[in-house]
């Protein structure tokens, strides 16, 4: 069963665990009404409020400002327990931040914060601040304590490291693989199109030709036959005439029905996406007959959709696809922070515009009260 969990809820689950192992002592304390425990109490209940608001958006989002403050408020907590217990308890929670600290920062940063954090706690078990007989017995058996302090905490970090690895790796081939699904649809369908344009080249070129040649000798036979004979003539020239009516009728829908099916290779791209709601507005019959406009508009969805994950902190995104005679439109929008800041168009938008605007579009960044909008607009007619 714990395959079906994703790397972060396990990781929520392992901090959660190791919190409410760290309650069970809580239990047995008959001593409510001293401040030291009571201030324990506080601390415990403020560092699992901290934790579950932390990993909120666990790998969703990079850390905001708030979020680095919650978490070196978390990180002050530990030592609060040490001095409210009286004892080296808050190394179970120092674990936790460990466990974090991969999925919310840079490996620099987390080593930085993980060496200080360890540090910190040698410093207070060295200082005197611990009363406990464990600790109290000589210097060796303290810097031995330190040692394993710094192990364990250092393997839990490297071992929450190779699960956020883990886990952008598979996002990644996620993405990869919904790409190459979506592609394949376009691939199929151009080859459907380009099978479709040969076949009614060869029609009109080939049998076209030879019908329309067949029909003017009939029509010269006509004029120099009498009697039965040019009744019959007469009779295969209308017939000529009906199969070559037929085969400009078979061309034309060749020519016709060549349409590529969008609406599935949009599926195909926006289906498994995690921890972005996505919801796509489009006809289940709706077409693009130009294969270079479809790939077009699937590059720049799909640019729009990586740029939301990456730097938006949404929780939803709307895509919208509409078209008339004239135009194809394209509108995606989600409810991220996109304004809150000044956007700097970099490398993705920048290639969206380019690519827009070989198809002569023009693609408009539409301002909105909470999240990031976009309109691109092509000319069809």
């Amino acid at each position: 069963m714990i395959y079906r969990f994703s790397h972060i809820q396990l990781i929520r689950l392992a901090g959660l665990f190791i919190w409410i192992s760290q309650s069970i002592p809580l239990f047995f304390n008959n001593n409510w009404n001293d401040s030291q425990s009571l201030l324990w109490l506080t601390s415990h209940v403020a560092f699992g409020v901290g934790f579950f608001i932390l990993t909120k958006h666990l790998g969703h989002k990079k850390p905001a400002y708030d979020d680095w403050i919650l978490l070196f408020a978390m990180i002050a907590v530990i030592f609060i327990i040490n001095w409210s217990t009286n004892s080296i308890n808050g190394i179970f929670y120092s674990l936790i931040i460990a466990i974090l600290l991969p999925w919310i920062m840079s490996v620099k940063h987390g080593i930085l914060i993980l060496l200080l954090q360890s540090l910190s706690l040698g410093w207070q078990l060295f200082s005197g601040l611990q009363v406990s007989q464990e600790v109290e017995e000589s210097q060796l058996e303290s810097l031995i304590f330190l040692v394993f302090l710094f192990g364990l905490t250092a393997f839990s970090y490297v071992m929450s490291l190779l699960g956020s690895r883990q886990q952008l790796a598979k996002e990644e081939l996620r993405k990869l693989n919904s790409e190459l699904r979506a592609t394949q649809v376009l691939l199929a369908d151009s080859s459907r199109i380009n099978e479709r344009l040969r076949i009614s080249r060869e029609l009109h070129d080939l049998i076209g030709h030879h019908l329309t040649a067949l029909s003017l000798n009939l029509e010269v036979a006509s004029h120099i036959t009498e009697g039965k004979a040019k009744s019959h003539v007469k009779k295969a020239q209308g017939i000529a005439r009906l199969l070559l009516s037929d085969v400009r009728d078979v061309v034309s829908s060749f020519r016709n029905k060549g349409n590529i099916n969008f609406s599935q290779a949009i599926m195909e791209l926006t289906n498994g996406i995690p921890r972005l709601n996505i919801h796509v507005n489009i006809a289940d019959d709706y077409t693009v007959d130009d294969p270079k406009l479809a790939q077009t508009m699937l590059r720049c969805s799909q640019e729009l959709i990586t740029n939301c994950i990456k730097h938006a902190q949404a929780d939803n995104l709307w895509l919208e696809f509409t078209k008339d005679n004239d135009t194809i439109s394209i509108t995606i929008k989600d409810d991220g922070i996109g304004h809150k800041k000044n956007i700097l168009e970099g490398n993705g938008l920048t290639g969206i515009r380019e690519r827009v605007k070989q198809h002569y579009g023009k693609a408009t960044i539409i301002p909105l009260e909470k999240g990031f909008a976009i309109e691109i607009i092509f000319q069809t007619g």
